[in-house]
């Protein structure tokens, strides 16, 4: 057989996945990223994943990956990933870690650390055309211009490129602005702010990986994440007199997401989420976690400064791709494919899945038999698709049903299970 070399464009969790999958079965690939550098973009918020061991089960991975467990954002403590939902009924539900719920929740920063081990990343390639070359039909080759003039060809593309692909056009025949829907919601976002001591031990308590309160009357919805735990050196107290020194204590960076129900952030230009500065912002939030059931849900918020307020996160986009054109020796993947919002937690799973589902396909496949290959890509996208349109529309009636009214509250790929109070921190920060 003579295997396919692939193109993968984006370096995010589906494509890096894609690539070690490729590089365990000693498929030929070139991976490409558009950010300059590894820290040219934000850290980004953590990603939940579950079932990994039956997700990649039969030896997919190559041997010298680091466990996905380094990736986790409660190292060091020794906590399960857990996120808690506060209905707005009062009742409490719950997900977390067990055997019988496998879930994982990382820092994304360092997930694409692991994913990356080994693997040649060419940084600061922006996709800026795709054409098929024909002149022999039965050896074809796809070729990718970049912004800085170069090109690359292989036998198959694969666009791991984000919500925002430059590559989904060229297979739709249709800009990405006019694929993207605006979710209906007005969205406030902080990230970078630490919590020590009691406050940070009450928040873990709340839900020990992130925590989601609902308004009251559906007004909002409000989501707290822990984005990973640091050890960091700070004074002595003071009663220790002068020349105390310094202690190490552990701190929690979390960040929080405000989501307003409002259908005018879709279509008015002068709506206050594109208008409003950021301190604008962070006073709005305060007034709507004041009115949430008790004072302690909101601290993230009562803790920050303007400066925490994220530009990048004002929106949120989805968007229902049933069906693709015939396009060959091109396949979406990742957000490329199946756009969401994050209210499900499915997103990164379903990279994830994608990429093994279409490793699979490349696995089999001959350069020398194309006709069979083109067959099998479109089939794997229809199952690509099929697969996040479910999520999507899960993702969609959390936010526009409410939490918990219509259907049992799912999260991280699992029905969560209903308490009666979240339990005692079972150990002590301080």
């Amino acid at each position: 057989m003579s295997p396919p070399k692939v193109l993968i464009i984006g370096a995010g969790i589906s494509g890096l996945t894609l690539a070690q999958l490729l590089r365990k079965q000693g498929i030929p690939f070139e991976i490409f990223e558009r950010d300059a550098n590894p820290s040219a973009r934000g850290t980004g918020y953590a990603l939940g994943l579950y079932d990994l061991e039956a997700t990649f089960a039969g030896d997919l991975l190559p041997s010298d990956l680091p466990p996905f467990q380094t990736a986790c954002h409660l190292v060091p403590l020794p906590l399960p990933s857990q996120l808690v939902l506060y209905l707005p009924d009062g009742k409490i539900a719950k997900v977390q870690d067990t055997p019988e719920t496998p879930c994982l929740r990382v820092v994304r920063r360092k997930l694409r650390e692991v994913l990356s081990t080994n693997v040649e990343i060419q940084w600061g390639k922006r996709a800026v055309d795709v054409a098929v070359l024909e002149s022999d039909p039965d050896r074809g080759v796809v070729v990718v211009t970049f912004n800085d003039g170069t090109k690359a060809r292989g036998d198959v593309l694969v666009a791991a490129d984000g919500t925002f692909s430059a590559v989904r056009p060229h297979v739709l025949g249709r800009p990405n602005k006019q694929v993207l829907r605006r979710f209906p919601a007005a969205v406030t976002s902080g990230a970078g702010i630490k919590l020590r001591g009691k406050e940070f031990e009450r928040q873990l308590e709340l839900g020990h990986s992130a925590a989601l309160f609902s308004g009251p009357e559906k007004r909002f919805n409000f989501f707290v994440g822990l984005n990973g735990v640091n050890k960091v050196l700070v004074e002595e107290d003071e009663e220790e007199g002068p020349g105390g020194g310094k202690k190490e204590v552990l701190e929690g960076e979390y960040y929080w997401i405000m989501t307003e129900f409002d259908t005018g952030v879709m279509d008015d230009e002068a709506h206050w989420t594109k208008t409003a500065s950021k301190k604008e912002k962070l006073e709005r939030a305060r007034r709507n976690v004041r009115d949430l059931a008790r004072k302690e849900f909101g601290v993230v918020v009562e803790k920050s400064e303007v400066d925490d307020i994220s530009e990048g996160w004002s929106a949120l986009w989805d968007a229902f791709i049933e069906e693709v054109p015939p396009v060959d020796r091109v396949v979406l993947i990742g957000d490329a494919a199946h756009p969401m919002t994050p209210l499900g937690g499915d997103g990164a799973v379903l990279a994830i899945r994608d990429s093994i589902a279409l490793s699979k396909v490349l696995a089999k496949s001959d350069t020398a038999d194309m006709e069979t290959m083109q067959a099998q890509l479109d089939e794997v996208q229809k199952e690509i698709l099929k697969r996040g349109l479910e999520s999507i529309k899960i993702s969609r009636g959390i936010s526009t049903e409410g939490l918990g009214e219509k259907r049992k509250p799912r999260a991280w790929g699992y029905e969560l299970s209903y308490i009666d109070q979240v339990e005692p921190l079972p150990i002590k920060l301080t």
